[in-house]
């Protein structure tokens, strides 16, 4: 992407003041030399906020204090943008933004109303202008993760940026790389930057999705439709044979055992019309109700009957009891009458009727007559006795012959209420099952003539299989055109391109060994190193030195912008690299602005090492003919650089505390 920043600008607080601006070559290495804490490692940041950034990594103190907008102008093709972000003032960072493009942008001297943006807005203007696609890196949207969401603008600035923590970090290659979210966004935008992904794929692949899920549904539908189909042939032999046994298909044949599913849809799609005319039992109205009511007279009837059985039985019983124990009294009357009967027969009487003398003693009496007239009395009274109980017997057993006959004659009565009672259960039953065989076959019929339209429904017509085998055949096409795209022997060629061009610029910046192949891990995000002395394979951490580290980065960040530049349309990454102080592991920023100093206080071979870093940068620019613009942030002096082609010392002269990023008359408390 042809995208190079042509000014920095920042505007001041404090009214009455001229804006900083910071000019900038764009075919050419800028070089901003400066002392520590002047902002030159401030830049970074300044330019990430300009492009959108979600959070503003500017630092804080006189920076920040002193400076109302940030703002740089690109230049993109033949226009330019000017991009500017408000202060955050207290806040991680603020949304209000100056976006103004056109053929010339003319840079105002103070930022106001009529050109504001949201960060949000602008990042979808730079894609735009990016022709990056509109579509998920996710194969399902809902559950999409953040860093499977569309690419975005700012994801390829990790290309751009080396500042000071990362250009010698042996653990992180790329800028923002060190955090989880930014590791897997670059690991998924990293076959997309190197055209490996192209905009066409992802539009292929959103369209394979879309055209799968429809495949999909439409085979649920076939699947749903059969698996009905299978459940109604399993069930329609049986209401087949319902349909026989209730007469209503009594001219059919009988099933044989190759019916198919349409032999019994012919015959049953005839019982509908058959029900027209089809003769069911008739119930009278009101029957039920009748046959109800008589029979709860009958057992009222049968109740009573029993009730009054019971009393009767009571009573025969009361009287059997009586009858027993009278014939006891009467056994033990007659017994004491025949004690008394020597009495009675007159012979005592005659003994002692004719004198009243005593015959032991010869006394003459006349209490035994009134003794024996007594007993002769009392005899008579049982006599009578004896006459009532006989008479009570018979009356007694006559009354139980007649409740016995009346006991006898009510249960019979009882049978012949049960005999009508249970036939006019059977009655009743027979009824019920008349009502229930309507009911079957009613039921049976509105079954059948619901599955019949069910059957309608689930018809597999010729057009569902006709679509589902069109699917597949452009399915089956956009998998090829995607595996043409997406050739393995592709990606080897563009890994082996970049590992020469890697080896190259490490010969140039003297790292150790550099004739080791190295291989860039877009998975791991880090370069693995082939030994040819050992014959393994080490990671990036697992080399030693400081200076070995920048050589690896400095090398895998040229070699990648110099494969950027081939993609042409493709190629998505701005064409700008900003390093900051690569020269850190041989040159101590503690030395400040003596030159002289500077130059005395590096080794030799490390000042032919620091002078390496700008040649590698020239080289760079030479072989792509200074289409990509290299900013470096340095506290090196111009003597060590100064002679390399394509250099351009910016400010040409060095920051320090009267001349750093933010002019001294900014700060108002002076």
């Amino acid at each position: 992407m042809n995208f190079k920043i042509n000014k920095i600008i920042l505007w001041p607080k404090k009214e009455g003041l001229d804006r900083r601006e910071i000019s900038l070559s764009e075919d050419q290495i800028n070089v901003i030399v400066g002392d520590s804490q002047t902002g030159k490692s401030s830049i970074i940041p300044i330019i990430d906020y300009c492009l959108g950034s979600s959070k503003c990594a500017i630092p804080v103190g006189p920076i920040r204090d002193y400076t109302s907008w940030f703002g740089i102008l690109v230049t993109h093709n033949n226009t330019q943008i000017l991009l500017a972000r408000k202060e955050p003032g207290a806040h991680a960072a603020t949304s209000e933004m100056y976006y103004e493009e056109g053929k010339s942008v003319t840079i105002p001297d103070r930022i106001t109303d009529s050109n504001k943006r949201t960060n949000k807005q602008v990042v979808n203007r730079l894609n735009q202008l990016n022709k990056l696609p509109s579509l998920d890196f996710a194969e399902n949207t809902a559950d999409k993760k953040v860093y499977e969401e569309r690419p975005s603008f700012k994801d390829f600035l990790a290309f751009c940026f080396q500042p000071q923590h990362i250009i010698a970090n042996p653990y992180t290659l790329f800028y923002k790389a060190d955090t989880v979210e930014h590791r897997f966004k670059l690991t998924t935008i990293f076959p997309l930057a190197l055209g490996l992904i192209k905009n066409e794929t992802l539009e292929l692949e959103k369209r394979l999705k879309l055209l799968r899920e429809e495949l999909k549904r439409l085979v649920g539908i076939i699947e749903d439709k059969q698996k009905i189909r299978k459940a109604w042939e399993v069930e329609v032999k049986a209401n087949y044979l319902t349909a026989l046994d209730l007469g209503i298909l009594n001219d059919t044949p009988f099933p044989e055992d190759e019916w198919t599913l349409e032999n019994y849809v012919v015959y049953l799609q005839l019982i509908p019309e058959r029900m027209k005319s089809f003769t069911l039992p008739k119930i009278s109205e009101g029957v039920s109700n009748r046959i109800i009511a008589y029979k709860s007279k009958i057992e009222k009837k049968e109740k009573d009957l029993l009730n009054d059985i019971d009393e009767k039985r009571f009573k025969l019983h009361q009287i059997k009891n009586f009858n027993n124990t009278s014939q006891d009294y009467r056994a033990a009357v007659n017994n004491q009458r025949g004690r008394l009967e020597l009495a009675q027969n007159g012979w005592l009487s005659d003994k002692i009727s004719s004198a009243n003398q005593c015959p032991v003693c010869g006394t003459n009496h006349e209490s035994p007559n009134k003794d024996i007239q007594q007993l002769l009395t009392v005899y008579e009274g049982l006599s009578n006795k004896i006459s009532q109980i006989n008479s009570a017997k018979d009356i007694l057993d006559k009354e139980v012959t007649l409740l016995e006959r009346e006991i006898l004659d009510m249960e019979k009565d009882v049978n012949g209420l049960r005999i009508e009672l249970d036939g006019i259960s059977r009655q009743n039953e027979q009824i019920e099952r008349q009502r229930k065989s309507i009911e079957t076959a009613y039921r049976y019929v509105g079954r059948i003539e619901q599955n019949l339209k069910n059957l309608d429904e689930i018809s597999i017509d010729g057009s569902l299989y006709t679509e589902t085998e069109r699917l597949r055949k452009e399915i089956a096409t956009i998998l090829d055109q995607i595996e043409g795209l997406n050739n393995p022997k592709r990606y080897n060629d563009v890994m082996n391109r970049i590992s020469q061009n890697i080896t190259g610029y490490k010969e140039i910046l003297k790292v150790e060994n550099h004739t080791n192949p190295t291989r860039l891990d877009i998975k791991e995000l880090t370069l693995k190193i082939s030994s040819f002395r050992s014959g393994r394979e080490d990671y990036l951490w697992e080399i030693g030195s400081g200076s070995n580290w920048m050589g690896f980065h400095l090398s895998i960040i040229l070699a990648l912008h110099e494969f950027f530049l081939t993609l042409k349309s493709n190629n998505h990454t701005p064409s700008f690299i900003v390093f900051d102080q690569p020269s850190q592991a041989y040159f101590p920023e503690a030395i400040k602005s003596d030159e002289q100093q500077q130059m005395s206080s590096i080794d030799s071979d490390d000042l032919v090492r620091v002078k390496a870093i700008f040649e590698a940068m020239s080289a760079f620019m030479k072989k792509t003919n200074g289409n990509t613009q290299i900013i470096v942030l340095e506290h090196a002096s111009d003597q060590i650089w100064g002679g390399i082609d394509g250099t351009n010392y910016v400010d040409g002269i060095r920051w320090n505390k009267d001349n750093a990023l933010i002019p001294n008359n900014w700060f108002y408390d002076n």
